[in-house]
């Protein structure tokens, strides 16, 4: 199956009655940008950085039509990840919450939403716990 956008499988998540069926999703889905979006906002020892999101522009952009997809936000979530040694001496706040503006505006509107999610750790999609994602994907969580 082709990638899809991850508020696409969150969507269809949501729409699904049993436990079973959760998890169907989520394997039918199974890309980096989920599994790394899944261990942003639920592994227990990523903490991210950013106390506030910014205001940026939400812009409608038509589904296919972004700058960037969720791969290419996640390749610089490790700027705003607490303790990471890949984020360069002297990046100061005011710069990291521009490139957090570039990286939401860059993405779908839903896409943003997901990625602001897992930066407050929050997905909001009922029933997606540690534990039903380590059932899908054994051992991504602890």
């Amino acid at each position: 199956m082709a990638n899809r956008n991850i508020y696409e499988i969150f969507e269809d998540f949501k729409k699904v009655k049993t436990k079973a069926e959760r998890i169907d999703i989520l394997r039918k889905n199974d890309c980096y940008a989920l599994r790394n979006v899944l261990l942003g906002a639920l592994h227990p020892d990523i903490k991210f950085t950013v106390d506030k999101i910014p205001d940026f522009k939400r812009e409608p952009i038509p589904q296919g039509m972004s700058y960037d997809h969720m791969t290419g936000a996640l390749n610089r979530v490790y700027l705003f990840t607490e303790g990471n040694p890949r984020v360069p001496e002297g990046l100061t706040e005011t710069r990291k919450t521009e490139i957090l503006i570039q990286i939401l505006e860059s993405l779908e509107e839903k896409e943003a939403d997901v990625f602001i999610g897992m930066l407050k750790k929050d997905l909001n999609v009922p029933y997606l716990t540690p534990a039903l994602v380590n059932e899908a994907f054994s051992g991504l969580l602890p």
